[in-house]
């Protein structure tokens, strides 16, 4: 009998992460555990945050009391059009970067912490390189700095600076694999339990300016990349069960005055998930769920 290896696979969005501290809250409540995290962007840090801490219920009580502390530490800058602006002039002002790194040592992600060092689970940060359009994954090296992992998993100008290493120019992996599932089939899961924090509800609006067709551009690229990864995976015989996080109204991803309510609604909903699949296939059935049948009970 092959090992039943469960990853949980944490989307990037910002602010928007927070409904990922109440999914996993829920996830713990119902008794399912993960024995490989994988991460990019913001769900790198989250993913990150419970490897370093553990998946238990007093490392989740950290993570959701650090998101809820998080709109007063004002982590990302909200004016992003004057950030976009410094950037293109060759002044940029990354001083969020050199705060979210303070904030990551203080919550237990130090310069000196390994890969190696993590026991409990396989945690893996994803990046990609700029120069070659590949994958960069965070944690195949033991000996790699963790800390490092999540700032090269979160280089997204104009907030943060891209990250040189080894030839490699690094940015947010989340550029090209939002939502990492084909990073988790490779690094070996049976079964995939896919957080998406993606919200295409800005995106569909009728705007016809040039920065509504880019959001556009960039979330149709997004969700065509989530639609192949997904079914690289159960092309492969692997289990994936996306759950869509997101609440009646739109989450800015520099909004984490919302984290509040995203949590609840996080929880909530993963919840509902649970209960559903446990009510249709039973409690000692694998989770596995069709996408089809996820996105129409979260559409409702």
């Amino acid at each position: 009998m092959e090992e039943r290896r469960l990853a949980f696979v944490l989307s990037g969005g910002g602010a928007r992460g927070a409904f990922q501290a109440g999914a996993l809250r829920a996830l713990f409540e119902n008794n399912i555990h993960p024995e490989i995290l994988v991460g990019t962007s913001i769900g790198a840090m989250n993913a990150a945050f419970l490897a370093v801490h553990g998946f238990n219920s007093s490392s989740i009580d950290l993570l959701i009391r650090t998101w809820l502390d998080s709109a007063k530490k004002e982590i990302l800058p909200t004016n992003i059009n004057w950030l976009a602006l410094r950037t293109i002039l060759k002044t940029p002002d990354f001083r969020c970067y050199k705060k979210v790194q303070t904030f990551l040592e203080s919550n237990g992600i130090g310069p000196d912490l390994r890969f190696r060092d993590i026991r409990e689970v396989q945690l893996y940060l994803v990046a990609v390189d700029l120069y070659t359009g590949q994958l960069v994954l965070y944690g195949q090296d033991p000996n790699q700095s963790v800390l490092e992992g999540v700032l090269a998993s979160s280089a997204l100008p104009p907030f943060f600076p891209l990250f040189e290493r080894d030839g490699k120019l690094l940015m947010d992996g989340g550029m090209v694999s939002n939502l990492p599932v084909e990073a988790a089939v490779s690094e070996g899961a049976t079964e995939i339990l896919a957080l998406d924090v993606t919200d295409l509800r800005k995106a569909a609006k009728g705007a016809t300016n040039l920065k509504a067709y880019l959001r556009k551009l960039v979330n149709a690229s997004e969700q065509r990349h989530i639609a192949l990864e997904i079914a690289l995976a159960r092309e492969k015989g692997i289990p994936v069960h996306h759950i869509p996080l997101h609440g009646p109204d739109s989450v800015s991803v520099a909004d984490f005055g919302a984290a509040k309510a995203s949590i609840q609604i996080g929880y909530d909903i993963t919840n509902q998930w649970v209960e559903q699949w446990n009510a249709t296939y039973g409690n000692h059935q694998p989770i596995e769920v069709q996408l089809d049948q996820a996105v129409s009970l979260w559409s409702r």
